[in-house]
């Protein structure tokens, strides 16, 4: 009986033993984990990023964080690239417009067998609820910018100008005092196809100040008298040459921080960036210059692509990281996806209060309701004709009734 419990000891013994040392060799096991995003290479946010990256791989030394690092304008179709050839990152951070274009094409995971998240839940913004389709969860919103008028204020009183435009005509008349081609120019914005991306932002913002919607009860509505003054302001702008043609985003918004552009319609990311470039600049941000303040937004989302090679561990750094929002919040100053997270944040940077006060516009502004999964297909429709627009002077509420033609034509 002795000889047989000593037995039954030195089985358990070897067999805790067996299992103590598969744990240690399968805790041994290093992992690389890539993430993807356009975030890496901005001043100040690729940074705060990498600290954030840094405090993670502490705390789980046996994970890797892998920086795949995309500009913006290239970002949405080299990620589609690698995700179609099974090439996918671990992590992949997707603006709105790009996570339907992911989820359209079924690339993306659903999280809710990785992360428990109703445990997160109490955190969450409505911003979240836009990641949840057939009542599955395939993206964490983590941040969220929404947009207004920064302007440098050292330029406004060079120019003579007491306080930012309120009315879209105010706004002309101080945007051609500002402009002193090629030197100096009153306003960057986007205006090209080849950034189809960020010019719908734009695009919309412009819109929505003259109480256009794209969509209304679900069915497109882009010729309304609204929208089509939205673009033949737009036009006008661009007849007036207050901002430098041809030149992308990362060029004129450069152009900010370097004091040769007085205006951006542009987000509080931006704001950041800029002062982060050039801690003396000058610059303030004010609602849009309309009667109605409705304002866009771009949520940002953290994903796991289906084919990522390590799901479990990118499961656990997507739970980590929105654990510290806080902490990511308060380094690239930016309002995140986390109720308590945002009050500490607000309070530190008061300035973000006119980023977040202004009211937002039907479904964030630039997804048109009904039309979230065919959005590169909308968008690009709507684009294309204000391009007439603008280069070949075509009529725009022809331009725009051909549009809304086209867009029914999508059913």
């Amino acid at each position: 009986m002795l000889v047989k419990f000593f037995k039954l000891c030195l089985f358990v013994f070897v067999l805790a033993s067996l299992i103590a040392l598969g744990t240690s060799v399968l805790c041994a096991q290093n992992v690389e984990l890539k993430l993807a995003t356009w975030h890496w290479t901005e001043p100040g946010r690729g940074d705060t990023l990498k600290a954030i990256c840094e405090a993670f791989t502490k705390e789980y030394p046996n994970i890797t964080i892998s920086p795949v690092s995309l500009p913006y304008a290239r970002y949405q179709d080299q990620m589609m690239i690698q995700m179609a050839g099974n090439e996918a990152p671990d992590v992949l951070v997707a603006a709105d417009i790009m996570f339907f274009a992911f989820m359209n094409l079924g690339y993306l995971l659903p999280l809710d067998e990785l992360i428990n998240l109703k445990a997160l839940e109490p955190e969450f913004l409505d911003a979240q609820k836009i990641s949840q389709i057939n009542e599955k969860t395939y993206g964490l919103a983590t941040e969220y910018v929404t947009y207004a008028l920064l302007y440098n204020e050292t330029l406004f009183k060079e120019a003579g100008i007491d306080h930012p435009p309120t009315t879209p005509d105010e706004f002309l008349e101080d945007a051609k005092k500002l402009t002193k081609a090629p030197n100096q120019y009153a306003l960057g914005t986007r205006h090209s196809m080849n950034e189809e991306g960020g010019w719908w932002y734009e695009m919309s913002y412009w819109v929505e100040g003259f109480g256009g919607k794209w969509t209304t009860d679900g069915k497109p509505s882009v010729n309304t008298p609204e929208v089509i003054n939205g673009v033949k302001f737009y036009k006008e702008m661009y007849d007036a040459n207050i901002f430098p043609k041809g030149v992308d985003a990362s060029t004129y918004r450069r152009m900010f921080w370097q004091g040769k552009i007085a205006m951006l319609t542009d987000n509080q990311a931006t704001f950041f960036l800029a002062l982060s470039s050039n801690p003396d600049l000058n610059i303030k941000a004010a609602p849009g210059p309309f009667e109605n303040k409705l304002t866009n937004a771009e949520i940002v989302f953290y994903t796991i692509p289906k084919s990522a090679k390590h799901q479990k561990e990118a499961a656990i750094f997507l739970d980590w990281f929105y654990r510290h929002l806080k902490d990511y919040g308060l380094g690239v100053q930016n309002v995140v996806g986390s109720k308590s997270a945002n009050k500490i944040i607000l309070e530190k940077f008061p300035y973000l209060m006119t980023f977040v006060e202004a009211p937002l516009a039907d479904n964030g502004g630039i997804l048109p309701k009904g039309y979230e999964t065919r959005l590169p297909e909308f968008r690009h429709i709507v684009l294309n004709h204000v391009t007439s627009v603008l280069i070949n002077n075509a009529d725009p509420k022809a331009e725009m009734d051909a549009a809304q033609n086209e867009l029914l034509n999508l059913e």
